[in-house]
């Protein structure tokens, strides 16, 4: 079980962290407004060019989905510090260990819960041979 000064310093690292990704964020989007297809494409002088800005844009929205993505994870886990409930699988309860929360602080579940939930709900995004 962790301790409240234990959860104090996660919810600092979380907040610090969700502060950085905001930041990236903000970059990322005002980088896109310069790198629009319109913008790049002005610029291009042949298909290639136009395909590398297409890439550009794309890898920025990604960036941003990424980081948004990890925003939601940090509300989550800075919502169960709040209610308590922190640093207990949402899935059957059992306590996680401190070193997995310190490892990552916005996990939900515990090691064995967590690899079930991988092998149950693989996404189209992840990855299989």
């Amino acid at each position: 079980m962790i301790d409240q000064r234990q959860a104090q310093e996660l919810k600092n690292r979380l907040q610090v962290r969700a502060e950085q990704l905001r930041d990236e964020v903000q970059r990322t989007r005002a980088k896109s407004l310069e790198e629009n297809p319109g913008n790049v494409a002005e610029r291009a002088r042949d298909a290639e060019d136009d395909a590398f800005a297409t890439l550009v844009v794309d890898t920025n929205l990604t960036e941003i989905e990424r980081d948004v993505d990890e925003l939601r994870m940090i509300d989550s886990a800075l919502q169960r510090i709040s209610a308590g409930t922190y640093g207990h699988c949402i899935d059957c309860g059992r306590e996680i260990p401190l070193a997995r929360l310190q490892a990552e602080p916005t996990a939900e579940r515990d090691v064995e819960c967590q690899e079930l939930f991988e092998k149950t709900h693989a996404s189209a995004r992840t990855p299989s041979l």
